[in-house]
């Protein structure tokens, strides 16, 4: 082997290359533009490829370490991702880790301040087969609409401050409260009829008690 030939070889054993194509069919593979050359489809590395797996493809124009064993670069492995002016990193904090997607939407947490967000999707979905647990010392639902499904148990005070109404439009049972009930400031109706002004009639004179009853 010449001087020139080993020296190429070493060369391509790591790279700095552009993914320029995508394959996300089976086998998922891409093609890297390194210099003046052009891979052939190549597979790219995932953080895990066994009993656990991952799905993390590469994007067009986004720069890569290439790993050829051997100096071939037919045989090239596409690594890690290495930072450009076309592709900025989406936060300089030493505190954040961030990851920001192309519609915008971003994930970030700030282990200093112990702060995590979600921003910028359009939809989110938790399913569990067993149970979901939210604890904290308050949660804040904000929302034009809510709706909720299935039976509801609250152990605690339920306070309301904007009115409440409700139907059995649905067929279900009737509403029913059990203990004792205490109503102030305002009125409490029934059908029309405001309990503490109602009166009734004394026998068959139609005169009015003296009070509500």
């Amino acid at each position: 082997m010449s001087n020139e030939e080993l020296a190429r070889l070493l060369q391509n054993l790591i790279r700095v290359g552009t993914i320029m194509a995508i394959d996300h069919g089976d086998p998922p593979r891409v093609r890297v533009k390194t210099g003046s050359l052009e891979t052939d489809w190549r597979p790219w590395t995932e953080r895990r490829a066994g009993q656990t797996t991952t799905w993390d493809p590469p994007t067009i124009g986004e720069q890569v370490i290439m790993l050829s064993p051997g100096g071939d670069l037919a045989g090239a492995y596409i690594l890690c991702s290495v930072g450009s002016d076309n592709n900025p990193p989406p936060s300089h904090s030493a505190d954040e880790t961030v990851r920001r997607y192309p519609d915008g939407a971003e994930s970030k947490y700030n282990h200093v301040t112990g702060a995590f967000s979600v921003t910028g999707i359009k939809s989110l979905l938790v399913e569990a087969s067993d149970n979901i647990t939210l604890r904290a010392d308050s949660i804040d639902l904000d929302a034009p609409t809510t709706t909720s499904t299935g039976v509801h148990t609250i152990e605690g005070l339920l306070k309301y401050l904007s009115g409440l109404s409700g139907s059995n439009s649905s067929g279900g049972s009737a509403a029913t409260i059990s203990g004792p009930i205490t109503h102030t400031d305002g009125n409490l109706s029934s059908n029309g009829i405001v309990l503490h002004l109602h009166v009734h009639g004394n026998g068959n004179s139609g005169a009015d008690t003296t009070g509500p009853k």
